[in-house]
């Protein structure tokens, strides 16, 4: 499994690609963008009760926020279920061009629609898959080789699995 990675007390993880940079950081040096300082949550009168007061900000991100700092880890801001999606579009990537060369009508609309499926989905689920990994763990893939080399008909299938190995050696899932 992957460590997690850690930071000093001045430095933060860029909110975009998680590099981690200083605090003091206006810009993120690897991908440029703009870096804002955590905010602190706001603050209440002493009057005020819990109830029926209402917020910007609900007291699970308040929580979530406190925890994330608290332990220094970077908290991704997509889910790591997104591998999921390239072992499913190469699946589906194999099994079509299976059955094309089997099938006299080539699957006729079916096979039509999953084709399209397959050529969105599979370079969308690895844009989303590469974000995450790179704010997880210290391999830092290309997201635009991965994504237009995933967009190529039947290379797809093995840049796919290339994809997925190469994922498996350098973060340990899937």
């Amino acid at each position: 499994m992957a460590e997690q990675r850690q930071k000093a007390v001045d430095e933060m993880f860029c909110r975009n690609c998680g590099v981690r940079i200083k605090k003091a950081a206006e810009f993120c040096p690897n991908c440029g963008t703009a870096n804002e300082m955590p905010t602190a949550p706001p603050r209440r009168s002493p009057n005020s009760t819990d109830r029926g007061t209402t917020s910007r900000s609900s007291p699970d991100d308040t929580t979530r926020v406190r925890q994330s700092e608290r332990s220094g880890q970077y908290q991704p801001s997509v889910s790591e279920n997104w591998w999921y999606g390239v072992a499913g579009g190469t699946a589906l990537w194999a099994f079509l061009l299976v059955l094309v060369s089997v099938a006299p009508n080539g699957g006729g609309a079916f096979a039509g629609f999953l084709v399209l499926l397959a050529w969105v989905g599979l370079p969308v689920a690895a844009y989303y898959d590469i974000k995450y990994v790179r704010a997880t763990s210290d391999w830092r893939p290309s997201q635009v080789l991965w994504v237009v080399l995933l967009a190529v008909w039947i290379l797809n299938v093995v840049v796919g699995a290339a994809y997925l190995y190469q994922r498996h050696e350098k973060v340990g899932t899937p």
